[in-house]
């Protein structure tokens, strides 16, 4: 009864020294070292983009109708084009009022009317150097900057008679910006 007892003894000490390494076992196959580091990022703010039309005084011109400028002497005249004549509009200011640097272009839109006559009007600008720059041109403008331009329209000297008592309407000069 003595050797039951201690093999007894023995075979639940063997059980029980298994059960433990077994644990350790398992213990130490999840051990991982692990380590964690972190900042504060101080702020996230996107830009805007805005565009302006103005005059040359300043001040904000968007929906208003701009006039053709006449030769001194002329200003109660009508304006009637012909073949080879060029007119201006009233000079502009096209200014980047927004946070970020931008790309416009400006084009002719909204023509009601007899939108034939449109086809045989160049239409170019005088930018700030003085130079002729082709509608539809892209241009650059930094942040606070301006551009002041002279929308001119030159009838071709090729129109015919087809083009005689046509008019056009509702002419926009519309600038679309996009970043740059």
């Amino acid at each position: 009864m003595k050797e039951s007892k201690i093999t007894r003894r023995a075979l639940v000490g063997s059980v029980i020294s298994i059960v433990l390494c077994l644990a350790m076992l398992v213990g130490a196959t999840f051990a991982w070292f692990t380590d964690t580091a972190s900042t504060n990022v101080n702020r996230v703010q996107s830009g805007t983009l805005n565009v302006e039309l103005q005059d040359e005084s300043g001040n904000n011109i968007e929906g208003q109708t701009l006039t053709w400028q006449k030769a001194e002497g002329h200003e109660n005249e009508a304006v009637l084009w012909e073949p080879g004549a060029t007119y201006k509009l009233q000079p502009i200011k096209i200014v980047n009022t927004g946070k970020l640097a931008l790309k416009y272009k400006i084009t002719i839109t909204g023509i009601q009317g007899s939108s034939e006559l449109n086809d045989v009007i160049n239409w170019t600008y005088v930018d700030n150097t003085g130079a002729a720059v082709a509608l539809g041109s892209e241009r650059s403008l930094a942040v606070g900057a301006a551009d002041t331009l002279t929308i001119q329209g030159t009838m071709a000297t090729t129109a015919g008679n087809d083009y005689q008592d046509k008019s056009i309407d509702g002419i926009s000069i519309t600038v679309t910006a996009t970043q740059d």
